[in-house]
């Protein structure tokens, strides 16, 4: 597995705004349940919720989300989050750690999550 540094760099080649690692809470999962037919199936769910709910913004992000996943020629993935003060994104990562396939972002209220000192 590769250190926090190295999976902040893989991420922020797809999205260059990101800025300083400092200014990130990064959670990676040491799970290997994330199953790319599971992940589409929920995603799906979720994209439906979304346009029947009138998001279209969302159901278009979750769409492209299903794309790449599906794009996805393996079976597992790996799965970081990031938390900023106004930011929080899901990043979906090929099995071995060296591509973001997918993700879901957006931008948050400060006293939407708990403050980022007192995540652990």
């Amino acid at each position: 597995m590769l250190t926090s540094e190295d999976i902040f760099k893989l991420i922020k080649k797809e999205r260059n705004f990101l800025g300083n690692i400092d200014q990130y809470k990064i959670k990676i999962s040491n799970s290997d349940n994330f199953d790319r037919d599971n992940l589409i199936g929920v995603y799906k769910i979720r994209q439906y919720n979304a346009t029947r709910n009138g998001n279209d913004n969302l159901s278009q992000e979750i769409g492209s989300l299903i794309l790449s996943l599906e794009n996805y020629s393996n079976s597992k993935l790996r799965f970081v989050s990031l938390l900023g003060k106004k930011y929080y994104g899901m990043f979906f990562l090929s099995e071995n750690w060296d591509k973001v396939i997918g993700y879901l972002e957006r931008e948050i209220d400060e006293n939407e999550f708990t403050s980022m000192d007192s995540i652990d």
